[in-house]
């Protein structure tokens, strides 16, 4: 990649000042700026999610609800979207990963050249397990007796209020061993996927949901793509306009995770925001408000003749 250093060094050089009207040429001229414009809508989301002493007085009734009846969290974090008639498959035991965690952070990359392949259960398994699978559980409610206690599952990525409003939806885009072509959805409690629909042209739809240019990265050499939603009412009940913020910053823990489980068991990842949401959420079923797609990670065989 060649890279232009006087423009570099221009950008570089540029001291905010708001006071400064700057053309509207493009969304480059807009925000190389480093000022809101007025009733930009990115504006509007910034100041309406910040943590103020007022939002603080507004949101602590809310908190303290959450605070002081530990199942109103419990039950938060249980709730999962409407697919329970959907067939269930157990995934297998998970794979160790036997890479040092520096090793695998350093050596992560964003590799977007896959091979087509596709990938097994037992690697979606390890995949899913690492990334955002459950790691263990704490009593919330005791019986007194002993028995009967409340536990609450806790996984593997932090979430605010360990509400958990990040939802993993699995397209299989490549067959692998024992793991057909189709839409899947994750639940972490179980450590197994639901069948959503195995019609080869949903996941074909992948390819228009997704709008990066196919010499950066073509979606259908990926063995699966991995969307993430947000049920951004299960956060904003107990944090208000800020729990917003918490998801999206949820959904990019996640997706680290699935990129170092990636990385550990030798496969190519890339996340993506690119992607037309309206379309992501007709593939995934969701309706865009309640539960919306909020990222994607594609993941596959490496191909050795594409990235490093």
């Amino acid at each position: 990649m060649n890279v232009d250093l006087n423009r570099l060094r221009q950008l570089r050089s540029q001291r905010f000042d708001p006071t400064v009207a700057r053309p509207r040429e493009s969304y480059f001229n807009e925000y190389t700026g480093r000022a809101f414009e007025s009733g930009n809508v990115a504006e509007r989301f910034h100041e309406n999610t910040k943590l103020t002493r007022q939002s603080e007085f507004q949101l602590g009734p809310a908190a303290g609800t959450f605070t002081g009846d530990p199942s109103l969290g419990y039950a938060q974090a249980r709730l999962q979207p409407d697919h329970a008639d959907a067939d269930l498959v157990d995934l297998p035991p998970t794979d160790g990963l036997d890479d040092r965690f520096d090793t695998v952070v350093v050596t992560r990359r964003s590799r977007r050249a896959m091979s087509g392949e596709g990938i097994s259960l037992q690697d979606l398994s390890t995949l899913l397990q690492h990334a955002c699978g459950v790691t263990g559980k704490d009593v919330v409610g005791e019986t007194g007796d002993g028995h009967d206690d409340v536990e609450k599952p806790f996984r593997a990525y932090a979430s605010a209020g360990g509400l958990y409003p990040v939802e993993a939806y699995v397209a299989v885009v490549n067959e692998g061993a024992d793991l057909p072509r189709g839409l899947y959805y994750y639940v972490p409690e179980e450590h197994a996927v639901r069948v959503l629909d195995r019609d080869p042209d949903v996941v074909d739809r992948v390819d228009d949901v997704i709008s990066i240019p196919r010499d950066v990265h073509d979606p259908t050499d990926a063995a699966v793509s991995v969307f993430l939603t947000g049920a951004f009412w299960r956060a904003m009940a107990k944090y208000g306009p800020r729990g917003y913020r918490f998801v999206l910053q949820e959904s990019g823990h996640l997706a680290q995770n699935l990129q170092l489980a990636a990385n550990a068991v030798g496969l190519a990842s890339v996340p993506l925001a690119a992607f037309y949401d309206d379309e992501a959420n007709d593939l995934l079923g969701v309706d865009g408000v309640n539960e919306a797609a909020v990222y994607s990670i594609s993941v596959g065989q490496l191909d050795h003749g594409g990235d490093p």
